[in-house]
């Protein structure tokens, strides 16, 4: 009785072994972190159907943090804003 225990211990933590999840980025660490070379907020996602969209310039040489759903770009005076994703093209950073 107690080698079948034992067998079926073995088996359930062997099946159970791969089901463990991967170790995923900590959200506090950004992706890619550099200093812009060039980008574009937009005043609306780019997913919206708002039928005008107006864009600024992400200022050359500000350093941007880059996270999964958000980018931060640090401003020269000291600020930062905050932007989501859909709100961001032709990001490039050195």
């Amino acid at each position: 009785m107690k080698i079948a225990f034992y067998i079926s211990a073995l088996t359930i933590s062997l099946l159970t072994a791969g089901c463990s999840q991967s170790p995923q980025p900590s959200p506090t660490q950004p992706l890619a972190t550099g200093s812009a070379i060039s980008g574009t907020v937009w005043q609306h996602s780019l997913h919206s159907t708002a039928t005008e969209n107006s864009g600024s310039d992400i200022p050359e040489d500000a350093r941007v943090d880059v996270y999964e759903s958000i980018i931060i770009i640090h401003l020269s005076d000291g600020s930062r804003q905050v932007v989501p994703m859909d709100y961001v093209t032709n990001l490039k950073l050195k």
